[in-house]
């Protein structure tokens, strides 16, 4: 997972570029938590990021435990979740998804916009489902999305982000029958002292159904239907923004209550 170690400039275009569609889903997302009749309003956002998801589920009454392995992502969420933070409402911890820890287990984990696409096998898959398993308490729910294929054939044209705080070229190839790929992120965002190079390698690899099902199962946790709407397995810009080919699955699970 040593791509998911994002650069300071990557993660500030990131930011501001990459973001549309969890701000749109997460809303969802804390309706979907609201009515899960959970035992405590605690939750886990396993790769945060820059902290999206994190101030939309502190602003509907949730605790969250913000956790992701780039350092770069959290220093921007830190800016953006000062009061939470201050408050207790959030607390950000730097780790790896496959065997974060964190201070005491929730009533759900979420991870959101293919961040564990960068899991480089079945069996990281199960590593860090496994920790998600041990971070809830028994009854804990689950919610994930996976990109697809269709997400990362795009990789394969080059794209240029050029705008008043962005000059950012994106070019990288994808092997369908390999399932993965790599992608390279570079140029400049910011403008005048404040401008940074992005100079990003991203390497992605894609799970199917059956791979994510016999995952969780491997890791102690029962896949269950979730009733999230088909308009949210689109990205909201982009290349995958112009077709209604699906580019991500959503998926729930939960721990099972002992006996």
């Amino acid at each position: 997972m040593g791509s998911y170690y994002y650069e300071d400039g990557f993660a500030r275009f990131f930011d501001g570029q990459y973001t549309g569609w969890t701000h749109t889903f997460s809303p969802r997302l804390a309706d979907h938590l609201d009515r899960q009749q959970l035992p405590a309003r605690t939750v886990i956002d396993l790769c945060c990021g820059t902290g999206v998801t994190a101030a939309i589920l502190s602003a509907s009454g949730w605790r969250v435990t913000g956790v992701d392995g780039s350092a770069a992502m959290l220093d921007i969420a830190r800016k953006k979740l000062a009061a939470e933070l201050d408050s207790g409402a959030v607390t950000l911890l730097e780790g790896d998804a496959r065997d974060f820890r964190v201070p005491e287990r929730a009533a759900a984990c979420v991870s959101l916009d293919g961040a564990l696409n960068h899991l480089e096998s079945p069996a990281e898959l199960v590593r860090c489902f496994t920790a998600v398993r041990e971070a809830l308490v028994e009854g804990g729910e689950f919610v994930f999305d996976l990109f697809t294929a269709s997400h990362f054939r795009h990789w394969n044209n080059a794209t240029l982000t050029d705008d008043p705080d962005a000059v950012v070229v994106k070019r990288g190839v994808w092997d369908d029958r390999a399932r993965t790929g790599m992608l390279r992120v570079s140029g400049v965002v910011g403008t005048g002292p404040a401008a940074v190079r992005v100079d990003q390698t991203l390497r992605s690899w894609e799970y199917d159904a059956q791979q994510v099902s016999q995952a969780l199962t491997e890791a102690g946790l029962v896949p269950v239907d979730h009733d999230f709407e088909s308009a949210y397995v689109n990205c909201e810009s982009g290349s995958c923004s112009r077709t209604s080919v699906p580019c991500r699955t959503l998926h729930r699970a939960r721990k099972p209550v002992a006996g």
